[in-house]
């Protein structure tokens, strides 16, 4: 999937270029923004993160959008559509520096990826995997319209999958399992 500009009434969300390396990194390596992300990445992780970023941009691998606040075009977050490792579905995740937690940033960039991966491209349904004691963004999925499937387990401990299907001919996991999906 191509990433596309998007837009909600106060976010821009749009395809990376070079020039957000440094707001990428910045984002990546923060302690406190990734940890329910299995930590922080270093420097270097992060940027061969974004270089796959770029390229995956163009082989259709995955979609990511930096998020600007349109008020002041401040670069406050990263959202990305990649496959799933613990589901049938794409996985849906974001993050947003601390300085933009609690306006509801996360829940407007949910709404309008699951508006465009549901409705425009015509995904089947999306993923998005959850740390068990991350109650904000539970809140979050949850108030958006994912259900909760299962708890899956890694490396990093337990994690809860979240999935959400399209209302017209969409399938659960489970159905897309039968399938042979």
């Amino acid at each position: 999937m191509k990433p596309i500009k998007l837009e909600t009434s106060r976010l821009l969300l749009r395809p990376y270029s070079a020039n957000d390396r440094g707001q990428f990194l910045a984002l990546n390596c923060d302690p406190e923004v990734r940890c329910h992300m299995n930590g922080p990445l270093t420097r270097q992780t992060a940027d061969k993160r974004f270089n796959h970023v770029l390229t995956g941009q163009t082989d259709g691998r995955g979609a990511s959008w930096a998020i600007i606040e349109k008020g002041t075009g401040a670069h406050i977050g990263h959202a990305f559509l990649e496959l799933s490792d613990s589901h049938p579905f794409h996985e849906l995740g974001f993050l947003f520096f601390k300085s933009f937690w609690g306006r509801g940033y996360g829940t407007e960039t949910a709404l309008r990826l699951v508006e465009y991966c549901l409705r425009d491209a015509g995904l089947p349904g999306l993923s998005a995997s959850v740390d068990c004691d991350n109650s904000q963004s539970i809140r979050l999925l949850e108030k958006t319209g994912f259900n909760r499937e299962f708890v899956a387990v890694d490396n990093h401990g337990p994690f809860f999958i979240y999935s959400i299907k399209h209302k017209h001919g969409g399938k659960t996991s489970a159905e897309l399992k039968a399938e042979g999906k």
